[in-house]
């Protein structure tokens, strides 16, 4: 499976994307390319970090492309990205997908739990059901390492885009989730062009397939995993209703301890009965 081409031509179902970049090695570039590659739905970007008039320079001209200027409605704090997605979702006719830059700056002035519930609502399939993606960069250097991993628990696919020495030249590292549990990983390096075009210089080894790792072990104050020695030896435990089970020579045999009030005289069972 080719991640790359699954998140740039949409030919795998991915609801949640989430693009980490930094400074020197910014994504907004992917958000060029997916735009470019969507020309069937409606394309909605919430531009929280610059103006609309420089997100117009960025991405192609099309048609579809609509902007949202939320510099404003951040700073007054009167309309959520909730409530943004609603009013897009109530005049498109289409099928809509979402890009937010940044989704760091949203996070500064709104604060994290809100956006995590807001999130999960917006690619809920049964509240937008015509949001059929929902792409988000995030800035590794702006916002907290738990944040950024808590979200990518809740995204199918994560993009980290990576600086080099030579500032044309990222690397990415792609992770895809399926459904079976599994997790697609893929190594790329590239050029970045003028045109936010994104030319591959050599494939990395093929995409590596893992098991899903699950919630970071790094997010709580106590192990959330075994190390090898402890794995073999909850695997030789034996526990005491174990033991039942193991077969032996006696059979069925019942075993028996009296105490000091029982009448074991077997000439006159019933001599205690007075008769």
């Amino acid at each position: 499976m080719n991640v790359y081409d699954s998140v740039v031509r949409g030919t795998q179902a991915s609801r949640l994307i989430l693009i980490e970049d930094s400074f020197l090695a910014k994504g907004q570039f992917l958000l060029h390319l997916i735009s470019a590659n969507r020309k069937s739905h409606d394309i909605h970007v919430l531009c929280y970090e610059h103006l609309v008039s420089k997100y117009q320079t960025l991405f192609p001209s099309l048609s579809n492309i609509q902007y949202h200027d939320c510099m404003i409605n951040v700073s007054s704090l009167s309309l959520s990205m909730f409530e943004t997605v609603s009013h897009i979702v109530e005049k498109s006719t289409r099928k809509i997908v979402i890009l937010i830059d940044s989704l760091s700056m949203y996070l500064l002035l709104t604060g994290f739990r809100k956006v995590y519930k807001e999130l999960l609502d917006i690619t809920s399939s049964d509240k937008f059901p015509k949001v059929v993606q929902f792409v988000a960069v995030i800035h590794k250097d702006v916002t907290e390492v738990n944040q950024i991993e808590h979200l990518k628990n809740i995204c199918k696919t994560h993009v980290y885009v990576q600086s080099t020495n030579n500032p044309l030249i990222i690397n990415l590292i792609l992770e895809h989730k399926r459904s079976n549990g599994k997790c697609v990983v893929q190594k790329l390096k590239g050029e970045l062009k003028s045109d936010s075009t994104f030319k591959l210089i050599n494939d990395l080894p093929p995409p590596k397939i893992e098991e899903d790792k699950g919630i970071p072990t790094n997010l709580a104050s106590f192990k959330l995993d075994l190390q090898d020695n402890e794995k073999k030896a909850k695997e030789e435990l034996i526990l005491p209703y174990t033991l039942v089970q193991i077969p032996s020579n006696t059979g069925g045999m019942i075993h028996y301890v009296p105490d000091e009030a029982d009448d074991w005289d077997e000439e006159d069972p019933d001599d205690d009965l007075e008769i």
